[in-house]
């Protein structure tokens, strides 16, 4: 997955994990949500962070 892309998913999952209240222990579910609604393909199936991005 190339920076951008990266950077897509960690923002649609940071806005996944706000709309559901900033629940704990769900990053990886969070991250693989993201993925689905961008269509991306994650092959490594580990967000790289397991603690949301600050909001920009």
């Amino acid at each position: 997955m190339d920076e951008e892309t990266e950077e897509r998913v960690q923002k649609r999952a940071y806005e996944i994990w706000e709309e559901e209240g900033r629940p704990d222990g769900r990053a990886a579910e969070h991250w693989d949500q993201a993925c689905r609604d961008l269509g991306v393909q994650d092959d490594t199936r580990v967000p790289p962070m397991s603690v949301p991005a600050p909001s920009v």
